[in-house]
């Protein structure tokens, strides 16, 4: 899709920008699309964006923007997640939507693919923070953006596992971290009845000792034809991870504790 750089510029103009430098400015321009820009609008004429702040992290797939905002009339500080449209590699998002009941995946366009993604996302963050697993909490999507509780402190999001990796002893009891991890695992299983499916050291966040799921697309429904598998592979990546420590565990047992067998 061809840039209209004025007309992106007007669009900037009219959201609620933290950082109105120039640098700023340009970093805006270069990764906001049009459309995404006007649906950013969209969402901030609703009252949820009071003002757009700066990245909390990039990706190949998505970015995700710090915010002010209001939700159900508190104020909130946001995580905005939005999905690039252009340049997502949409083969890697198939094998999650593909059996998943919740979603006709019929006839569908490249474009669509990406918004039934941020629907799935959002529906599984609600299922699972419903739940009480420790997710962030869901707060709106539409098309390419989601807006969820921001995991962090003065705009600077917590840590994960793999930002502690080399101090993890010294900052917490490991053991008990491990097996927060696994309570958590079991009630997203249990409870939510879904698989995380790409549960690993990048995306569990710890607050204040406390272990947090984050990016849930790719979660699925218990009756996934691969679900199973996904939760096999969930486990393994976790012992995997802790053995570093010390914590030696048999990934079958854990298996059948988190399923309940």
């Amino acid at each position: 899709m061809r840039r209209d750089i004025a007309k992106i510029e007007r669009l900037l103009d009219s959201l609620r920008i933290k950082e109105k430098d120039k640098e700023s400015r340009k970093i805006y321009a270069e990764v906001f699309d049009e459309r995404t820009l006007k649906t950013l609008y969209r969402i901030s004429s609703k009252g949820f964006i009071q003002a757009l702040g700066g990245v909390v992290s990039t990706g190949k797939e998505a970015n995700v923007f710090y915010a002010d905002g209001i939700v159900d009339g508190e104020e909130r500080h946001i995580a905005v997640k939005i999905y690039r449209i252009e340049t997502t590699e949409f083969y890697r998002m198939d094998e999650y939507l593909f059996g998943d009941k919740r979603f006709d995946m019929r006839k569908i366009s490249r474009k669509d693919l990406i918004f039934t993604w941020v629907e799935k996302e959002f529906r599984n963050l609600e299922r699972a923070f419903d739940a009480g697993v420790n997710v962030p909490e869901p707060y709106y999507h539409l098309k390419n953006v989601l807006l969820m509780e921001f995991l962090g402190e003065d705009e600077l999001p917590y840590p994960s596992l793999f930002d502690l990796r080399k101090d993890l002893k010294d900052l917490m009891n490991v053991p008990e971290l491990y097996e927060r991890i696994l309570e958590n695992l079991k009630l997203l299983y249990q409870e939510a009845r879904l698989v995380h499916a790409d549960l690993s050291e990048y995306n569990i966040m710890v607050k204040y000792d406390e272990p947090y799921f984050i990016d849930m697309g790719q979660s699925v429904l218990r009756d996934h034809p691969r679900a199973q598998e996904y939760l096999e592979r969930d486990v393994r990546n976790i012992i995997k991870f802790f053995s570093k420590y010390g914590i030696r565990e048999n990934p079958d047992m854990v298996l059948k504790e988190i399923r309940g067998d």
